[in-house]
This record gives C-alpha cells, structure tokens and sequence, in this order.
C-alpha cells in the first residue's frame, strides 16, 4: 500500500446519496476541505471522517463507493440518510440501523408473476437468498430492519402491497443494498443509519418531514462515532 493511501486507514467514510441528507454533517466538521467533486474531508468531534455524495440511486452509488474504495483506505463504511418506513412502528423522524437489505426490483417479469435474478438461474452470486446481510452489525439501540432498495420510490397501493408481500421490509431506499453489496465484496466493515422521513404510501410528499429525520439521522452518526472511538 502506498504512503498516501496508508494515511487514510485509519479515517471513516461517510456516504449519503445527496447533500441535504448530511448537511449538518458538513458543516459539523472542522477543517472541511474539498478532495474532489463530491468527496470532502475534515473532523467530526475530533475524529477524521471523510464524506461522499454519491447521488441518488444504485448505479451512482456502486459507481462512486467503488471508485472511491479503489483510490482510498477506510477503517469502515457509515451510510446515512432518510427512507421510507412500510410499517406504523417506526415513528416518523426515528432512526433505524438497516441490518438487512436486497434489491426488490431486479428480477425478471414473467407475464405479471416477478422472479428474483435467483429464482430464475440468472445469477452465481455469492451471496445467499436474496438478501444482504451485514455479518456485524453495530452496537446500538437503533431499531435493527429489514430494508428493501428500489429503482422507482414506491408510490401507490398496488406497489406497495406487492413488495411487502413478498419480501416484508420495514423501510424502504434507493441505495443501501447497493451500498451492501459494495462493501461486502470489497471486504471493508459498514454500518447503515437511516432515517424515517415518510410512510410509505400513494405519494404524498406534504407528509414528509426530511429536515427532522435529517437532524435525527445526524445526531445517530455522531453518537455512533464518538462511542466507538471511546
């Protein structure tokens, strides 16, 4: 390993699809300077921390967390965000640590009956079943739930009664379980924190509450970094 990338072992990387998901992050962190676009660094309660937007989706994520992984050395991976909660147990505004994850869309339609790429034989991952499941997850009180991920946000009834019966998610992303796979394939150790913003339900975004998870989801990460350094 070179010397530059030896000096980054021991720092903490931070992934949030968008800025606003880790605005009081960025500007919680002393020293924040800019590495490249969308890539920043600093401290966070006297910690070194480096934080990634990778934009919204899976392909951005696993393109972006793939090439920074590729250029840089983490002692571990932290995502953080909002989601989507299928279930009235989770408050609004709570956060949850995503302990489980699979892609709820990727698969094959075989006239109006889903196959996941497993059921069909398309694949050789790996992985078992058709979810990713982080083999240490963290020491919390966070809630620990099953996440699904999904290329189009679930927005009416029958999406939504479809996912859930079939896979039983308590939340809902755009990004974790690629995150998951990210990581489990490259052998660095991760933790998601995700915030409840919305229920998951036909689209009404006048019941979202982003700023109050946004802060909610913060709070998780800091008491999370500072406990695991201690």
């Amino acid at each position: 390993m070179d010397t530059v990338n030896a000096h980054y072992m021991d720092n903490i990387l931070i992934i949030s699809a968008t800025e606003t998901e880790c605005t009081p992050v960025l500007h919680e962190m002393a020293g924040c300077k800019t590495i490249s676009p969308g890539l920043y660094y600093g401290a966070l309660h006297g910690y070194p921390v480096e934080i990634l937007i990778t934009g919204i989706g899976s392909v951005t994520t696993t393109f972006r967390l793939t090439q920074t992984l590729m250029q840089r050395s983490y002692s571990r991976a932290i995502s953080i965000g909002i989601a989507g909660s299928f279930t009235e147990e989770i408050s609004i505004g709570e956060t949850v640590q995503i302990t489980e994850d699979g892609f709820a869309d990727l698969g094959i339609d075989n006239n109006g009956q889903f196959y996941s790429l497993r059921e069909a034989g398309l694949t050789s991952d790996d992985l078992d079943g058709d979810f990713i499941i982080n083999p240490f997850p963290a020491s919390s009180s966070h809630r620990k739930v099953r996440g699904v991920t999904v290329q189009t946000a679930s927005g009416s009834k029958q999406r939504i009664d479809e996912i859930v019966g079939r896979f039983h998610p308590q939340v809902e992303t755009m990004e974790n379980a690629a995150f998951f796979y990210v990581c489990h394939q490259m052998k660095i150790p991760f933790v998601s924190f995700r915030a409840i913003s919305n229920r998951v339900e036909p689209r009404n975004c006048k019941n979202w509450r982003i700023a109050e998870a946004v802060e909610s989801v913060h709070q998780s990460l800091v008491q999370h970094i500072v406990s695991c350094q201690r």
